[in-house]
């Protein structure tokens, strides 16, 4: 049986397109529960403060390959585990949600992008993640 994924862009952060300064409606959970208060806080982000998120995603663009995007990168990284049956990503565009199916049809990435994902979580990412892992 396989695992659906929520928030596999945690939150946006994983967009690329988010700014230290960004602003959201008082509506969106990532303007009322960026620290956790109205429920859990690895909800918001996946867990990271919304500050070191922005900076760990720029820092992230450096793995990128050439001609891919941080979303396709993202949905591309959780397709590759056989256990994923389902990705749930949010879009608020028609575009958005033909970009997002549209991961599913890019090359697997390789082993060794892979093994560059997994050192940057382990030694940058995993240390900020509050709530649990």
């Amino acid at each position: 049986m396989g695992v659906i994924v929520r928030l596999p862009l945690a939150s946006g952060l994983l967009s690329g397109k988010l700014r230290l300064d960004q602003q959201f409606s008082e509506q969106d959970h990532r303007h009322y529960n960026r620290d956790g208060d109205a429920f859990h806080v690895g909800e918001t982000f996946n867990g990271l403060p919304y500050a070191k998120g922005v900076e760990l995603v720029e820092e992230l663009k450096n793995l990128l390959p050439a001609d891919t995007d941080m979303v396709s990168l993202a949905l591309r990284w959780i397709l590759d585990h056989p256990q994923i049956s389902t990705v749930i990503a949010g879009s608020g565009k028609p575009q958005q949600v033909i970009s997002n199916a549209a991961a599913s049809d890019l090359p697997a990435l390789s082993e060794e992008l892979h093994q560059q994902l997994r050192d940057f979580y382990y030694h940058k990412v995993r240390q900020h993640i509050r709530g649990g892992i």
